[in-house]
């Protein structure tokens, strides 16, 4: 057991590397250490007494001591998992994590698989070792945090200047990033680039404009920054399939009242 800054405590209990063989489901059961699953092929369905979660490639759960955990429903596919249990009276990172880069957290996993499984490997090597992989899961859960709080603040200010010809690289100056990192974080949380999330904005100011006010198209283009009418009306076909005019057209049915 380590103790760490004479007031906490940390300290391995056991880990492994489980891979199914046929249609499996996790067995109930309730233990006295808490258990990291980091998720490295296929789907676990695994429940904490009555809080249900579906584990997929690279998502990992951290499970309490003392509370009933068992699996919900069966495992069809081949499924593979690194399961870490220890001790500790530390504060908990997260309970479940669905993003984030998960590499170094595999490499330490896989570190300690190394060192448990050495002859002569000394006690307190493992509970350095683990307490490492937890000290990365605290830095992986703060970096998502980080990552997400920074996500929300890009999206705010691509929303306010949509209407403006920005690129990637402008933002990327204003917060004081690397493109390639803004790409990056895009590709994650929308499953697509910069460019492409952009584009969807100025979509939908554009389609906006033409539904809801009496701008021509040359005035719609102008207001978004086009160099000219054509370059609008040839962004808009290509992501909408059918010409400003045609679409604005197509809900020509209204009502309206004075009173």
């Amino acid at each position: 057991m380590l103790q760490i800054n004479g007031c906490n405590y940390f300290s391995y209990d056991m880990v492994g590397e489980f891979h199914s063989e046929g249609p499996w489901i996790h067995p109930r059961r309730r233990i006295k250490s808490y258990e990291l699953i980091l998720m490295l092929e296929g789907c676990a369905y695994i429940a904490e007494e009555d809080h249900f979660y579906e584990l997929k490639e690279n998502h990992m759960l951290l499970l309490d001591p003392d509370k009933e955990h068992y699996g919900y429903q069966e495992s069809l596919s081949q499924t593979s998992f690194y399961w870490f249990h220890f001790y500790t009276d530390l504060a908990m990172p997260f309970k479940y994590c669905s993003q984030g880069d998960v590499y170094s957290i595999k490499y330490l996993l896989k570190l300690l698989l190394h060192i448990t499984n050495t002859i002569s490997t000394p006690e307190y090597a493992a509970d350095s070792a683990g307490l490492l992989v937890f000290e990365e899961l605290c830095r992986c859960s703060k970096q998502t945090m980080d990552d997400t709080s920074l996500i929300h603040r890009i999206s705010e200010y691509a929303r306010i200047h949509a209407s403006q010809n920005i690129s990637v690289s402008d933002v990327a100056a204003h917060f004081g990033y690397h493109p390639d990192y803004i790409t990056r974080l895009f590709k994650k949380q929308f499953h697509m680039g910069f460019g492409e999330y952009l584009a969807s904005l100025r979509i939908k100011v554009a389609r906006d404009l033409l539904l809801n006010t009496r701008l021509t198209v040359k005035q719609i283009a102008c207001e978004l920054n086009f160099q000219s009418s054509g370059a609008f009306i040839k962004f808009f076909m290509y992501h909408e399939k059918i010409s400003p005019t045609a679409f604005r057209n197509s809900c020509f049915h209204t009502h309206m009242n004075n009173q």
